[in-house]
């Protein structure tokens, strides 16, 4: 203002010293005296940090609300063939002789499931808890995406230091083993490890996937669970975001902590008994 003595209206300021960034709006006028020369400096500066957190919350609504219309559309177009498919296999019998018809079987109820499981986003589901063992679903996930791991060279080790039975809807935390092992995976383009460990504490049975992947930076985990914010080029956002609505509706914990260049720790939380 002093140097180009032109008004200065509509500048957005930031402030990170704190805890939460706090945002501003910036208005000043030049005063000029009869001469032409300037006297006084006016200006106003206003606190705008609920308005721009409103605007955050209408934008990621909107993302739900097409993320919603989007899978619907897609599940309803898988679950055609894949009920075609299931219905020919059942036909067939398990006495038909096809090989490992009992796991195939199991594999599309799963995909019917995952299917489901992407219409949370359009209408919600019925829960169905029981109660069961983390390790016992962990173990029935791992052996699914075994062959995934070994192709990509990644090894898989898995410490159970101590194990509660938690009240859970077994398809739904199968699911989300399922997405945070395959995300881990895809952090490990090279090769890795993966190191699960169970443990209770606090009346939470917790599940921690720790990986020695590539990490993500602090701007992309503060976005995690975000429709369509992925570093995938084939991913949608989706699977976490899918996690966390699951962990919400088992009443759990989630927590995420990542370092470029040295990994990342998935850390849940479900509620014992």
């Amino acid at each position: 203002m002093l140097a180009r003595q032109e008004e200065c209206i509509g500048v957005e300021l930031q402030d990170t010293r704190m805890d939460s960034d706090s945002y501003y709006m910036l208005d000043v006028l030049p005063v000029f005296d009869m001469g032409g020369c300037l006297c006084r400096i006016i200006g106003t500066l206003r606190d705008i940090t609920e308005m721009k957190r409103t605007e955050e919350v209408l934008r990621n609504t909107e993302k739900l609300v097409f993320a919603g219309q989007l899978a619907v559309g897609i599940a309803h177009e898988i679950r055609n063939p894949l009920t075609t498919v299931k219905g020919l296999i059942q036909l067939a019998g398990p006495t038909s002789g096809l090989r490992h018809y009992d796991l195939i079987m199991s594999e599309l109820d799963r995909m019917n499931l995952i299917v489901g499981e992407f219409l949370i986003l359009g209408k919600p589901q019925e829960i169905r808890f029981r109660e069961d063992w983390c390790m016992t679903i962990l173990q029935e996930v791992l052996s699914l995406i075994e062959i995934e791991a070994a192709k990509n060279n990644v090894r898989i080790r898995c410490t159970c230091i101590r194990e509660e039975k938690i009240s859970c809807d077994r398809n739904q935390i199968k699911q989300v083993f399922l997405n945070i092992l395959k995300n881990a995976i895809q952090a490990l383009p090279g090769g890795g490890r993966i190191d699960i460990v169970l443990e209770a504490d606090g009346g939470y049975q917790r599940i921690r996937f720790m990986d020695n992947g590539i990490g993500m930076p602090e701007e992309v985990l503060e976005r995690i669970g975000e429709p369509f914010h992925t570093t995938k080029l084939e991913g949608y956002g989706l699977g976490m975001m899918i996690v966390k609505k699951i962990i919400a509706s088992h009443r759990g914990i989630l927590n995420i902590t990542s370092e470029p260049g040295k990994g990342t720790t998935v850390e849940m939380g479900l509620p014992i008994g």
